[in-house]
C-alpha cells in the first residue's frame, strides 16, 4: 500500500505542473501515468506554443515537457511516479487501485487526488471507416513524433480545428502530401494562423464539406467527400481524392470514468466537450478530496491546463497546511489572473460559457468575460477566403508599413499577418527594440511602432503562428528582400533559387536565397529571398525544389 499526500492520475501538462507546485510546498506526491514516459501530449507536440511566458509561449511542446520532467527529477525526494500504470478502480472514499505493466497491482491511499487523465478522440461514422489507413489525429501524431513512422504518403484530413490544422502541418514537415483539409462547419475552428500556414503551402481547406466514404479493398485507396448545407444534408456533386490515409480530427471528449466511479457530480456540457464534473474555482469537485484539471475538466489548451494544474496543486498544499494563507492567496491570484487572461479572447467564449454551467461558486470575473461577443457573430463581414486561412484584399492593404519609411528603411520593416484575437505575445517579448508594442491584453492584435523596427527578424523566428515577415524595400532599386519563416525539409542553400508562393500556395515567381538565419536556434529558419519589388506583398512562402 502506498500512502501519499497527493495522488495525481495523469502525467500530462496539468498533472506535472500540479506535482511541481505541490512538491515545492512540501507535499509528498505520487504520479500515475499509463504511458511509458511523463509528459502526456507534450512529448509529441513539435509546434511552438501560444500564450505568455508563464505558459512557455514560443517553446515547442516537446521542449516544455522536458523542462517539466527535469523539474520532477530535481524533486525526486518529494515526487514518485509509476509509468505504464493505469488507475483502474476507486474503492470507498480514498482507496485507488492501480495496475502496472498489466500485472502488478498497487493500492494507493492519498489525502487528496487530482485527476488529469486528459481526453479521448471522437470518431466519425462513414462508409468503410474500419479500413486500415483510417486514423485519429492523435495516433498520427504519436506515430510520427514519438516513433518516427509516417502513416502513409497522401493524407486527407477531416476537421479544421487546431488539432487537424497542426497535425496537417506536421505531416507536411514529415514529407507527407496532404490532399486537403475537410471541415463540416462554415469556418475553421482552429487558429487562423495555423490554417494560413497550410494555405501558403498549397493545401486546400474545404469548408461545409464532410467525408462520405473511404474506398479500398484491403486498405484506404481513396476517399469521397461532398458539400453539405446548413442543415447537414449533402448537396452538389461528390468529390474524389486519391489518398492512402484518412486522418480524423473531429474533436475530443473528456475522459470521465474515474470521476463517475468516485461519485463526482457530473454534467454534460457541449461547450466543454462532454461530461465534466462540477467544481469550484480551485478545481475541487463535489467529492471534497478529489480535484480535476486539464482536458478531463473540459477540452481546452495545454497552456490553460498548466495553470489549472498549478492552482489545484497549490490548493492541496494549502489544505494540508504546507503553505501559509498569505502565500497561498498571493500565488493563487497570479495564476487566476493568468488563466482569466488566456480565456478572455473571442476564441475562448465557448469555454467560458461552458465553465459557468459547472462552477459550484460564483466567479464574477468569468461571468464578466462570458459576455464577450461570440467570434462567429463579430466576423460576419469577413470574406470566405479569410475563413479558409487566406487574408482578403482589404486586410492585405491595411498591413503595409508607412510607404515613405518603408522605401528608405534598410534591413526592412515587419509585416504581421495576424488578424485574429488569440492569446499570444512572443512577437512582442522577442522584439529587442520594443517596436512591437506591449499588449494590454494577451489577446490583443499586434501593434507596431515602425520607427523602432530594425528588421532583425527575431519575431519572424519566434512567432508560433509563422505570421511575421520582414520586407526590405530599400536595399535594392529593383528587388525586395523578404525574410520568411521556414520549417520544412529540404533546407534551402544560400545562392540557390526557390519557387516563391503566395498566400494560397500558388506559384508567383522564382527568388534567390541570399541569406539564412536561425536566430532562436530552435529549427525555425529565417530565409532571406530576393524577389522583384512588385511581388513583395504577394510572396509568403517558398518551396525548395529537389534539384536546387
Amino acid at each position: 500500500m502506498i500512502e501519499t499526500n497527493l495522488l495525481i492520475i495523469g502525467g500530462g501538462p496539468a498533472g506535472l505542473c500540479a506535482a511541481i507546485e505541490a512538491a515545492k510546498c512540501g507535499c509528498k506526491v505520487t504520479i500515475v501515468d499509463e504511458s511509458l514516459a511523463l509528459g502526456g501530449q507534450l512529448i509529441k507536440q513539435t509546434h511552438k506554443f501560444f500564450g505568455s511566458a508563464m505558459v512557455y509561449a514560443g517553446k515547442r511542446g516537446m521542449e516544455i515537457g522536458k523542462l517539466f520532467v527535469n523539474e520532477i527529477e530535481k524533486l525526486s525526494g518529494k515526487i514518485d511516479y509509476l509509468l505504464n500504470t493505469s488507475a483502474v478502480a476507486v474503492y470507498g472514499t480514498k482507496l485507488f487501485l492501480c495496475m502496472k505493466d498489466e500485472e502488478q497491482l498497487y493500492e494507493i491511499v492519498p489525502d487528496y487526488v487530482l485527476i488529469t487523465v486528459g481526453a479521448q478522440e471522437k470518431y466519425l461514422p462513414f462508409l468503410n471507416n474500419d479500413l486500415p489507413g483510417v486514423y485519429g489525429a492523435g495516433a498520427v501524431q504519436t506515430l510520427m513524433n514519438v516513433y518516427g513512422v509516417i502513416p502513409g504518403q497522401k493524407v486527407l484530413m477531416v476537421g479544421a480545428g487546431n488539432i487537424g490544422l497542426i497535425v496537417s502541418y506536421q505531416l507536411l514537415q514529415a514529407g507527407v502530401d496532404v490532399a486537403a483539409v475537410v471541415e463540416f462547419a462554415p469556418k475553421i475552428g482552429g487558429y487562423w494562423v495555423h490554417a494560413s500556414k497550410l494555405r501558403r503551402l498549397g493545401v486546400p481547406i474545404l469548408l461545409r464539406h464532410t467525408i462520405k466514404k473511404a474506398i479500398g479493398e484491403k486498405w484506404v485507396e481513396a476517399a469521397v467527400i461532398q458539400a453539405v448545407n446548413e442543415n447537414g444534408n449533402f448537396i452538389g456533386k461528390e468529390k474524389y481524392f486519391d489518398c492512402d490515409t484518412i486522418c480524423l480530427a473531429v474533436g475530443l471528449s473528456p475522459t470521465s470514468e474515474l470521476l463517475w466511479q468516485a461519485g463526482c457530480r457530473m454534467r454534460y456540457v457541449p461547450e466543454l466537450g462532454g461530461y465534466v464534473p462540477y467544481r469550484n474555482r480551485t478545481l475541487q469537485t463535489t467529492v471534497p478530496h478529489i480535484f480535476v484539471a486539464g482536458d478531463a475538466a473540459g477540452i481546452g489548451e495545454a497552456s490553460t491546463a498548466m495553470l489549472e494544474g498549478r492552482i489545484a496543486g497549490l490548493t492541496v498544499a494549502h489544505k494540508l497546511e504546507y503553505i501559509s494563507e498569505y502565500e497561498y492567496k498571493k500565488n493563487l491570484e497570479v495564476y487566476f489572473d493568468a488563466l482569466n487572461e488566456l480565456r478572455s479572447g473571442e476564441k475562448s467564449s465557448k469555454i467560458r460559457s461552458g465553465l459557468l454551467k459547472v462552477l459550484t461558486e460564483k466567479d464574477e470575473n468569468l461571468s464578466m468575460l462570458a459576455e464577450t461577443p461570440n467570434p462567429c457573430e463579430t466576423s460576419k463581414s469577413l470574406s470566405r477566403k479569410f475563413y479558409e486561412g487566406v487574408l482578403d484584399e482589404e486586410s492585405v492593404k491595411n498591413l503595409t508599413p508607412p510607404v515613405d519609411l518603408w522605401l528608405r528603411k534598410k534591413n526592412g520593416l515587419v509585416v504581421i499577418e495576424c488578424p485574429e484575437s488569440i492569446p499570444c505575445d512572443p512577437c512582442h517579448t522577442s522584439c529587442p527594440t520594443g517596436a512591437i508594442l506591449e499588449f494590454k491584453n494577451i489577446n490583443d492584435l499586434p501593434r507596431v511602432d515602425y520607427s523602432k523596427c530594425t528588421g532583425c527578424a527575431l519575431c519572424v523566428a519566434k512567432c508560433p503562428g509563422l505570421a511575421c515577415f520582414v520586407i526590405d524595400m530599400a536595399s535594392s532599386k529593383e528587388d525586395a528582400i523578404i525574410k520568411i519563416p521556414y520549417e520544412m525539409l529540404p533546407r534551402p542553400n544560400e545562392g540557390s533559387y526557390v519557387n516563391c508562393l503566395d498566400r494560397e500556395g500558388k506559384f508567383v515567381t522564382r527568388g534567390k536565397v541570399i541569406r539564412i538565419q536561425e536566430p532562436t536556434n530552435d529549427k525555425t529558419l529565417v530565409v532571406h529571398v530576393l524577389v522583384p519589388k512588385s511581388f513583395a506583398m504577394s510572396v509568403r512562402s517558398i518551396r525548395v525544389m529537389k534539384d536546387e
